[in-house]
Parts: C-alpha cells; structure tokens; sequence
C-alpha cells in the first residue's frame, strides 16, 4: 500500500512537472530571419549561428517621369541605389552581436540584441531588447554619431500570422541641409515602428512594415508614414525578401524620423527594393 501511495506521488509530481515544462516551451517561430523587411524580428538563432545580410533599395521611385520615360527606366531598376552588407553573429544563447554598413551617409551601425523570453502557451508574447549606434563616416557631416534603444515586443497567432510593435529612442537622428553639410534634424527621438507577417505557405510570407509619422518634425516638413510590403522567401539558410516602400531607411537613425536623408516622405513613392540574407553554422 505504501509503495503503490509513493508511485502515486512521484507519477503525479512528473506528470505536474511535464505539464509545467510544456507550457514554458516556446512554440515553433515562423521563419521570418533576424528582420521583417528593415525592422528587426524578436527570433534568436542557435549559438554559433553566424548572418550575412545584403540590402538593396533603387532610388527612383517607379511614379516618377511620363509611362515612356518609366519603361525606358526599367520602373527605377536603371537608377542608382542605396546599398548595404551586414553580419550578425549568436557566440552565447539569446545574444546576438550585428554590424551594418550601408552607402547613404556611409553609415556603420553596430548592434546588439537580447532575448528577454520567447512566447509559449504560459507567456502570451515574445520580448527582446536591442541596443547599438551608428557612425556616419561621409564627408562634410556634422553630429556623426548616434546611439539607440528598441524594445521588441511580437505576438504570434497559431503557425501562421505575427506581429510586431518596437518601441525605438535614438539619439541625433535624421538629417537637415544646410549648404554643403548635414546635421541632426532631431537630437532625440522617438517612435514605434509596426510590423506584421503572415505566411501564405512553408516557405512564402507577406510581411508589412509601417513606421508613424514622428509627431515632433518640424511644422513645414509635411511628411508623409513610412510603409514597406513585400514577400518573404525562406529555403533552408537562405532568406530572400522581395518589397515596395516609401522610404529607403535601413538604419535605426534613417527610420525612426519618417524622413530620409533630410528630405520628408511623400504617399505617392514607389521606391523597389530586396534582401538576401544567408545564415551559416548551427
């Protein structure tokens, strides 16, 4: 009778145990990468996961000119274009080190990310915090240097929908024209950019991005939101992203203001652009 009682106990006490465990399991992310589209993602890869990400965003908005001079454009695929290359790599578990380097302003930001927890059947949403800074190297600028903040807060709904909000405080953010040189249009800012996803197969999702207009631009700069959309390919490390936006802002300093490279956002740019991102190690 005792023996039977004790199996009893122990049987109950590993059952209450697993039950615990489970609900502290975080559920299987979508394959979204380190970003939506610009906007950083809460996901952590495995330690010893190393990144390396290209970005590429045509200048010319396909709006822009009459039909003939758009065709003979290629719709802004004939147009220069904002570039950059990024690395990122996890050396421990829920840290993840990253630097970017991008051609407008010739800025260099480099990051780190932290995860807080991730979402399971006990925790109703996935958190991460990431901090860095950004120096502009070009020529004939005044305020290079920026620091930031973000709070990464996603929701998952089922294997299919997430979103995003990502509270973001960054400092000499944005730029103004004065002649030949630039400086800080604002010397703190702060918004919450949003973004979504939701997958269409295994393998294809449709993520949107959109980042408020910053109620604190200057009353003659009538800007318009930031907005990005685009498709989302994921092929074992490989991940490819296929978009449309109104702002070519990759970094933290760019998109925060709903300005680009001192110049306010209009509802009408059409501006193509694409990622390709590849992980490597674990």
């Amino acid at each position: 009778m005792i023996k039977r009682a004790t199996f009893c106990l122990l049987f109950s006490a590993v059952s209450l145990s697993a039950q615990v465990q489970n609900a502290y399991t975080p559920v299987p992310p979508l394959p979204l990468g380190d970003v939506l589209l610009s906007l950083p993602t809460s996901h952590m890869s495995l330690p010893g996961t190393w990144e390396i990400r290209f970005t590429h965003r045509f200048n010319q908005s396909i709006d822009q000119g009459s039909f003939s001079d758009r065709i003979h454009s290629l719709f802004g695929l004939d147009s220069n274009a904002d570039v950059g290359i990024g690395l990122s790599y996890v050396p421990v578990r829920d840290l993840e080190l990253s630097a970017y380097r991008s051609n407008a302003l010739d800025d260099i930001e480099l990051g780190a990310k932290y995860n807080v927890f991730q979402q399971a059947r006990a925790i109703p949403f996935s958190a991460a915090v990431r901090a860095g800074g950004d120096w502009r190297t070009e020529a004939d600028l005044n305020d290079r240097t920026s620091v930031f903040a973000q709070a990464i807060l996603a929701r998952q709904f089922g294997k299919r929908a997430e979103i995003s909000i990502i509270p973001t405080y960054v400092t000499n953010a944005g730029r103004v024209v004065s002649g030949n040189t630039s400086a800080a249009l604002f010397r703190n800012a702060f918004n919450v950019p949003i973004g979504a996803a939701v997958m269409l197969t295994q393998a294809v999702s449709v993520i949107g991005e959109v980042v408020p207009r910053n109620r604190d631009l200057p009353a003659d700069m009538h800007g318009y939101f930031a907005w990005s959309a685009g498709l989302k390919t994921a092929i074992g490390g490989h991940f490819f992203e296929l978009m449309l936006t109104n702002s070519n802002a990759t970094h933290v300093d760019q998109y925060v203001t709903s300005t680009y490279m001192g110049s306010p956002l209009h509802r009408g740019d059409l501006h193509i652009g694409f990622n390709i991102e590849r992980r490597f190690g674990r």
